[in-house]
């Protein structure tokens, strides 16, 4: 369990809060978000700018949090997680995940979104989400992996390969397409006003 001391600040940032460890899971999965799923990074003076970006708020005099956080970030050079690219004046530096490091970032994100529940919105916004799935019996892994979100979700079958959920989960959807490299052909999501009569799901989902 992590020490809550250790707990990186939760920052609102675009209406959105992030909440990561000083652990080198905790960074490469915050540099992930920064840089998004290609894991590019634009340039920034140090480190710590980067990671304020993403709710890491490290205070000037707090050496020991800073010593912390760097000692994870090397970790995460040693590992060949991590590319930092380095300005030609010097002023300036660019980190760049690694197509391991990437990889590692998604398999920690994925994971989380497989073990925390998705939160329920206090108003629906009378959208609901058919996702349609597709891939072959062979690929047992990435069918698990499916069936592991599915489960955590709550959605119901509405056909064979095909369930119904009325909140949003785009976030969770994509990212196990990026880790697993799905085609939109063997997972889709769509989101639809009308699914017909619906009022068996309104009440199975609680929402009238």
């Amino acid at each position: 369990m992590v020490r809550k001391s250790n707990i990186a600040n939760s920052q609102k940032a675009g209406g959105r809060g992030y909440l990561f460890d000083d652990t080198p899971r905790g960074v490469l999965e915050a540099l992930l978000v920064v840089g998004g799923i290609a894991g590019m990074l634009t340039f920034a003076p140090t480190l710590f700018a980067v990671l304020a970006g993403v709710g890491y708020v490290v205070r000037a005099g707090d050496m020991a949090r800073r010593k912390r956080l760097n000692n994870s970030f090397q970790y995460l050079k040693r590992k060949k997680y991590v590319h930092v690219i380095t300005r030609e004046n010097g002023k300036g530096t660019r980190i760049e995940l690694t197509e391991k490091g990437r990889r590692r970032g998604l398999d920690i994100r994925v994971t989380r979104a497989l073990l925390q529940p998705v939160k329920r919105p206090r108003v629906w916004d009378k959208f609901w989400r058919i996702i349609i799935f597709d891939i072959a019996a062979e690929e047992r892994t990435k069918r698990n992996a499916f069936r592991g979100l599915i489960r955590r979700l709550g959605a119901v079958m509405l056909q064979k390969s095909v369930w119904i959920y009325p909140f949003d989960c785009s976030e969770q959807i994509d990212l196990l397409k990026s880790f697993f490299a799905l085609t939109d052909n063997e997972l889709r999501i769509v989101v639809a006003k009308s699914i017909g009569e619906d009022a068996s799901f309104q009440k199975h989902f609680r929402l009238s």
